[in-house]
């Protein structure tokens, strides 16, 4: 019997978040039971929504306020009643993008809309506690007798984040009082597979289905707020015993930071260069719920068709006070004196942009993602495959969707249904049931011995005396090589030895390399990975001997490591670094 009852994802994006979830009775009758939050409220345009804007407002004491929509209206009300001290809040908007290659997580700190920093790590607990929160209150609200501790939770995360964002976002979710041992981590990319294979399965007759064929092959191209990531997937047949479809990766992930608000980056850049970089930013000090509303009308045209006239709403009214305030010219002065004057033109509050003027907002985002696919579609491996399925918010954009079919004709590419929700559902799936059977590794990872030096194996310049001996030192031993299809729960075990008397602890460090070649630890493209510490249990003089089992093949890299004499388990911690 399972050790719960429920499972709730969490599904954290760059410009929005939400959650969803559902019994194990009601995945056993239905896997599409997913039910998610319905009461997501935009404010003024009173727009119910499945998701909610990645948000959070935090008070002088930094507990949080509100989030989402919520803290996006009482910061704005904050502002502009200016009865209360705004100065003494902290508003993070959009903040999740940090974790993008970022190397130094555990010191890093976020700067809210007025400059204030807080610990990153802070701010994205309280987050994630806050969605728990919420979640657990609407099963508080509508009679759900289920506990915290009945619950596994899901957590997603794109399949490009490294081995230290991951496990950055867990220790936020621990944080937020998540239990370890409850929390599973879901690559945004598979859950939308995963979602995308069973919605088919339910709603398409045997003739129609195109990804829930035995043996078929696929792309999926996660289209979020921050990053673009692909996954290569081929359905699997069923085993005897094996009720649900399974999938295999074809190819390790490959991905980018090329999502959606970029385009809105274009958007307000170009701005910024009519109204004035200081209007902008007294609108977003003075007047947050004029310049949120502007991002959202935004957010909105995005998924429309470019024609030659493109009408974006502008909060006019503010606009005008902020200019009076500045003593500036009025906005129509200001169109006519910028470089767009003949690209814009203002109608009552609607700014009219035209056709090329709109592209160029998209364009540079989109040739990045058509490279992206056009690239991945050359891997030797997966040349053959033809079916591309677009989910993410992103693709709701029409004129994505345009391009990749004007870059690549010969293949097809399909938009399911409620594309922006399927890593929120699909995640949910994924912690019922193991979907995925193995996974192609997107690095090598290996320890660093030494061997005895040997003039035909190794370079001359690694030569060096230790202890009355030649050795060749910082060789890259691999556990795991790049492009290697590992099958989920995969286990590789090494033994280690102390190397003093009464040894208390071991150190060892991983090390990760971009290369399937890789000789030694200080080669180009190969870095220290992951510290861990191994406690030793009842150090002794005498040489002791640990062997370490090292998981791969899901979506985190796990150790542990048993004291091999005594058989005892030794505690280990690892830090990615």
């Amino acid at each position: 019997m399972s050790d719960y009852l429920m499972v709730a994802s969490i599904d954290f994006g760059t410009t929005y978040s939400g959650y969803a979830f559902s019994l194990t009775t009601d995945f056993k009758r239905d896997p599409l039971l997913i039910h998610s939050n319905q009461t997501w409220n935009s404010g003024t345009a009173q727009l119910l929504s499945l998701k909610t804007p990645t948000c959070i407002l935090l008070n002088s004491n930094r507990k949080t306020k509100s989030i989402g929509y919520e803290a996006e209206s009482d910061y704005s009300r904050i502002k502009e009643e200016d009865n209360e001290n705004q100065e003494d809040y902290y508003f993070f908007h959009r903040f999740k993008m940090i974790l993008y290659d970022n190397q130094n997580l555990k010191h890093q700190k976020l700067k809210d809309v007025t400059g204030k920093t807080v610990v990153a790590s802070e701010v994205f607990s309280k987050f994630i506690k806050a969605l728990k929160g919420h979640l657990l209150t609407h099963f508080d609200e509508t009679g759900k007798a289920i506990e915290p501790h009945e619950i596994r939770w899901v957590l997603t995360v794109p399949t490009i984040w490294t081995d230290a964002s991951k496990q950055f976002m867990r220790e936020c979710a621990h944080q937020a009082g998540i239990d370890d041992n409850k929390l599973v981590i879901a690559l945004e990319p598979e859950a939308a597979s995963i979602f995308c294979l069973f919605q088919e399965n339910s709603r398409a007759s045997n003739k129609r289905r195109l990804l829930n064929r035995t043996g078929q092959k696929y792309m999926i191209i996660d289209l979020g707020g921050g990053t673009a990531d692909i996954t290569i997937h081929e359905r699997l047949p069923k085993g005897v015993d094996c009720e649900y479809p399974s999938l295999k990766e074809l190819h390790h992930a490959i991905g980018d930071d090329c999502g959606g608000s970029q385009v809105d980056n274009a958007f307000m850049e170009v701005l910024r260069d009519i109204l004035g970089q200081k209007l902008v930013n007294l609108m977003k000090k003075k007047q947050p719920s004029a310049y949120l509303e502007l991002l959202r009308e935004f957010e909105t045209f995005k998924r429309r068709e470019i024609t030659d006239k493109n009408y974006i709403r502008i909060p006019l009214v503010t606009i005008n006070e902020l200019i009076e305030e500045l003593g500036e010219d009025d906005v129509d002065n200001k169109i006519k004196m910028s470089k767009y004057k003949n690209k814009i033109k203002r109608n009552r509050e609607k700014f009219c942009i035209d056709a090329e003027l709109m592209k160029s907002f998209f364009g540079p985002t989109i040739d990045r993602i058509v490279s992206l696919v056009k690239e991945t579609s050359k891997i030797k491996a997966i040349k053959e495959v033809s079916l591309f399925v677009l989910v993410g918010g992103f693709s709701e954009c029409k004129y994505v969707l345009r391009a990749l079919k004007e870059a690549l004709p010969n293949k097809t590419f399909i938009v399911p249904d409620d594309p922006g929700l399927s890593v929120l559902k699909g995640a949910v799936i994924f912690g019922h049931e193991r979907i995925i059977e193995s996974r192609v590794m997107m690095n090598s990872y290996g320890t660093k011995i030494f061997e005895p030096f040997d003039p035909k194996v190794h370079e001359m310049s690694r030569k060096k005396r230790a202890g009355g001996r030649y050795i060749c030192p910082k060789i890259f031993d691999f556990i795991v090589k790049k492009n290697e299809s590992v099958p989920v729960g995969t286990t590789i075990k090494r033994e280690y030895l102390t190397d003093e008397p009464q040894q208390c602890y071991m150190d060892l460090a991983m090390y990760k390399s971009d290369s399937e070649f890789t000789e030694y630890t200080d080669e180009e493209g190969c870095y220290r990975v992951c510290d861990a510490t191994i406690d030793i249990p009842n150090p002794s003089d005498e040489k002791r001997t640990v062997e370490i089992e090292y998981f791969f093949g899901d979506t985190e890299i796990r150790m542990t490591a048993v004291e091999t004499d005594s058989g005892e388990s030794c505690n280990t911690v690892l830090k990615f670094i």
